[in-house]
């Protein structure tokens, strides 16, 4: 039976599949089962909950406040928290346990938790390992010489990216795996020298390719497999081919500009599959690989048994409502940046490294289990409120507590918007689910009006740009350019500049975080419709819409027509 959204008022069900899976994963303290509850907000609601708590992107200067060196972090200078530089935050200069304090059954755990936020330091920036020049990154794992990269690993010399493994090379993307010298690319993999391309596999040295797999020297094609010498899905010759590229002039602006306009007119008519992604098996969602028995699934890897999971490229099993990333991760529920071993964790925020039994915690790793309330633990056991507690003494008061978490209505809801380290505007949640200022703070939620300055010996309209980059002056590193959407300003780089001169690319008229948006809008939403397949009429779930008047074919009859 469908019910109303406790904050949207959308009508959403809670199936049997839902509830078997929420049983499996009752905690049980003193040998007493507490069993989460049927969800309260939507699908929506619930992600874009956990999303605000969630800030992948946004960096700033500002200074440790253990050295007092200056810093990049993803904590504005006018936050309430202390924040300490990572290699400080992970050394044994402090301990996490010295703010440990009693709760009080007379309030809500999630005001109480808040303020322990804003005792205990917070880690400047959600990296992993030892990265070697680059500090303008977060969410990430052994990087070199990459700049403003977020939620990946093993990049090197890379620059505005997000979602990523081994990449090399590569400069304004999302979702990339195993490539190099891509530029402009969204869902890639094992791919070389590709240009505004997406959704491709395998293939090199191409421009503004969709849905390809092992093509090479082709130009705006889509649904190819192992061709070359292809435009818009025509064969050339090699000499035909080689002569169109030398008339497209691609380091113009213009040029470049038009050429998109065509290619998305001409893929319009091209057939996509209703689920993108291979080796599945009863699967609802989109983006998936090698995945089983996973509903409302997307942006998954290696999924079994999973709900509503997003962005788990690292696998896992048994999960529901988990936001990034995966790695043997299992019975973890509501939950963001959850993976590496970790089982057994409700409403965790940056939990890893084989944690488990850990719940309403955050950036709490290495081995720790048995934990309540607690932030920035390592190595720990039976804590809650970072205070140390015996087994039994743990079993009694955690059970305790989340009988107090049934009655206020917190238990098994993830942290609320209100109580998050950072402004909703600062968060994924902005990205998938924009909001107004004024909608923003009308839901009781905060919103950041800090803004870095950017210092430059002059500004420019980007329209005012030489339509050709090989016009462009060294000194254009000097000025700073005023996006031509947002009106924000930023700067190039040298590297970027040799970048665009090397590969005959235009100077980019956007801000980067207006071009990550503008490369997220190319992805469907996380919205799934019942659909009839175009050739054989099988009714098929897919994020294609209706409205959209896409050709959408079923996985037998899209092979069909590719292969």
């Amino acid at each position: 039976m469908p019910k109303p959204c406790t904050q949207c008022s959308a009508e959403f069900a809670v199936t049997d599949e839902d509830r078997a899976l929420l049983d499996k994963m009752t905690p049980a303290f003193n040998g007493k089962g507490f069993p989460i509850p049927d969800p309260l907000l939507c699908f929506d609601c619930r992600l874009g909950r956990r999303l605000a708590f969630y800030n992948c992107r946004s960096l700033y200067k500002r200074t440790c406040d253990y050295s007092h060196k200056p810093i990049i972090s993803i904590y504005t200078p006018d936050k309430p928290f202390t924040v300490y530089e990572k290699n400080i935050w992970y050394s044994d200069s402090w301990d996490p346990m010295d703010y440990g304090r009693d709760f009080d059954f007379s309030r809500p755990f999630f005001e109480q938790f808040r303020e322990l936020m804003e005792t205990v330091p917070q880690l400047s920036r959600g990296v992993v390992g030892e990265n070697e020049n680059s500090e303008y990154t977060n969410d990430n794992y052994k990087l070199k010489n990459c700049y403003l990269v977020f939620d990946g690993e093993q990049g090197e010399s890379c620059s505005y990216g997000n979602t990523f493994g081994m990449v090399r090379d590569c400069m304004d993307f999302l979702g990339l795996m195993q490539c190099e010298l891509c530029y402009e690319c969204t869902a890639c993999s094992g791919s070389y020298n590709l240009k505004y391309s997406r959704y491709c596999s395998n293939c090199s040295d191409s421009w503004f390719l969709r849905n390809c797999g092992g093509c090479k020297n082709c130009f705006g094609c889509a649904n190819l497999r192992q061709k070359q010498y292809c435009i818009f899905n025509e064969q050339k010759t090699k000499e035909e081919y080689l002569e169109f590229m030398k008339s497209f002039d691609s380091s113009k602006h213009s040029v470049i500009q038009a050429m998109l306009k065509k290619t998305e007119n001409f893929f319009l008519p091209q057939p996509v599959k209703y689920l993108q992604g291979e080796k599945n098996i009863d699967c609802v969602g989109d983006s998936l690989l090698n995945c089983k028995n996973a509903y409302m699934c997307f942006e998954g890897t290696h999924l079994q048994d999973c709900r509503y999971c997003t962005g788990c490229l690292m696998g896992g099993k048994d999960n529901c409502d988990v936001h990034i990333w995966g790695n043997n991760m299992e019975l973890c529920y509501n939950c963001c940046v959850v993976g590496d071993q970790s089982q057994n964790v409700i409403a965790g925020y940056y939990i890893t490294q084989g944690v488990s039994n850990v719940y309403y915690s955050t950036f709490c790793s290495r081995n720790s289990s048995d934990l309540f309330g607690c932030i920035g633990l390592r190595q720990k056991h039976h804590c809650i409120f970072n205070k140390q507690y015996t087994k039994e003494e743990y079993e009694e008061l955690a059970g305790r507590i989340a009988a107090h978490m049934i009655e206020t209505g917190e238990w098994g809801q993830f942290f609320p918007p209100e109580i998050s380290a950072f402004a909703y505007n600062e968060t994924k949640a902005q990205e998938y689910f924009p909001l107004s200022k004024e909608e923003v703070l009308k839901r009781g939620w905060q919103w950041s009006d800090f803004e870095p300055v950017v210092e430059a010996e002059k500004s420019i309209p980007s329209s005012q740009l030489p339509d050709d980059s090989e016009r462009i002056p060294d000194d254009v590193l000097n000025w700073a350019i005023t996006c031509e959407k947002t009106g924000k300003l930023y700067k190039l780089n040298a590297k970027e500049l040799a970048f665009y001169r090397e590969h005959r690319l235009p100077i980019p008229r956007r801000h980067p975080d207006q071009r990550h948006n503008d490369r997220m809008a190319l992805k469907n939403p996380f919205v799934v419709y019942d659909r009839d397949c175009l050739k054989c009429n099988k009714s098929v779930q897919t994020t294609h819409s209706p409205e959209m008047d896409k050709p959408v074919y079923c996985e037998k009859c899209y092979q069909e027509d590719v292969y």
